[in-house]
């Protein structure tokens, strides 16, 4: 078994490891894009990030189905079997894999041969429930990478070969790393990710100074070093797992909903990807510090990474950067975080029985 760098024993790099914790609470978010040049430990975060996922119980099959969701494979359909403990892994997506690989496809052999519809799965099977990794994510064909960020999307994978349709759960934590010296990632694309986030080479000479330790001593020995950093990774492993169960419970305050909505409003932001990310994102942080609603602080925590790789007049007008962001939201909040209705919480059930 190949041992990865701890998460925790990585220096610097909060705002990424935000990212990745946030998509931990809430996979079905959407994806982290991490960008930046070659050496500045993208790779490393993405490698280090199952470590604090939490095991989860799932079928015996090819899919890791969970039971009792709405949609299953083919072979927890028919017959669940006994569950079993998953600790997610991760899943590399080759920049060579062709959609074959990628979705999955029929066995001619046993449809020619025997007359028998058997499916081979593919990556993106593999992955449910586990963590999707795309290196060089701007090299990957287009046809390639919408067929991912689309299951990422829906959490659904249909594939329809020979007049033979399959349909299983993709639900994946994508994470995406690329240099952005290599190429630019298609406006449409980037917007996909829910989050991103620059890696600049740490220049404090203290911290880089750690690094090089730090390297060095996981280079000599893996194991021991491992070991040294488990208790943290298992300590944040819990919190994750923690937040998880209580994220549903976190509300969401009128006043925080407007503040947003007004800020990617103000910001001229395409779409409403970037609102709904931001209170998702929001949401994820307060459970995982412990809040019992999303607050303005926990808004201004999560906003930058989920706001500054979006697009503006299709692409033709640069993303929002930090300043921007945050005076955005601050004009947002004196608008409507201080309203008379801004401590009213919103319930999406009683708004469906106010047809609202």
């Amino acid at each position: 078994m190949k041992i990865t760098f701890p998460f925790s024993a990585i220096v610097g790099q909060e705002e990424a490891k935000l990212a990745l914790i946030l998509s931990a609470v809430d996979p079905g978010m959407g994806g982290v894009l991490l960008t930046g040049q070659k050496g500045t430990g993208k790779s490393t975060l993405v490698r280090a990030m199952p470590e604090i996922l939490p095991s989860i119980e799932v079928s015996n099959c090819s899919y890791h189905c969970i039971q009792g969701e709405a949609l299953l494979c083919p072979q927890c359909r028919e017959n669940p079997g006994d569950p079993v403990m998953l600790i997610p892994g991760l899943v590399n997506v080759p920049l060579g894999a062709d959609e074959n690989r990628l979705l999955g496809t029929l066995k001619m052999d046993a449809l020619l041969q025997e007359g028998k519809v058997e499916f081979e799965p593919g990556l993106l099977a593999l992955a449910n429930n586990q963590v999707l990794y795309i290196d060089e994510v701007n090299l990957l064909p287009d046809n390639i990478a919408d067929n991912i960020l689309d299951c990422a999307a829906s959490g659904v994978n249909w594939v329809e070969k020979d007049n033979v349709s399959i349909t299983h759960p993709a639900k994946f934590i994508l994470l995406g790393t690329m240099n952005p010296e290599e190429g630019r990632l298609r406006p449409q694309i980037l917007d996909r990710f829910a989050m991103s986030v620059p890696i600049k080479t740490i220049e404090e000479p203290e911290k880089r100074i750690e690094i090089v330790k730090r390297a060095l001593a996981f280079a000599e020995s893996p194991v021991e070093f491992h070991e040294i950093f488990t208790k943290e990774d298992k300590k944040l492993q819990s919190n994750v797992a923690h937040a998880r169960r209580k994220l549903s419970e976190v509300v969401l305050p009128i006043g925080m909903l407007g503040t947003v909505a007004a800020a990617m409003a103000g910001m001229g932001l395409d779409g409403q990807r970037a609102d709904i990310v931001t209170l998702r994102a929001a949401r994820a942080f307060a459970a995982f510090i412990g809040e019992e609603s999303v607050t303005f602080d926990c808004l201004k925590k999560v906003a930058p990474i989920c706001v500054s790789h979006r697009t503006r007049e299709g692409g033709l007008k640069r993303a929002p950067d930090r300043e921007e962001i945050m005076k955005a939201l601050d004009n947002g909040y004196s608008t409507y975080g201080k309203s008379k209705s801004a401590g009213k919480t919103w319930n999406w059930r009683e708004a469906l029985k106010q047809n609202v």
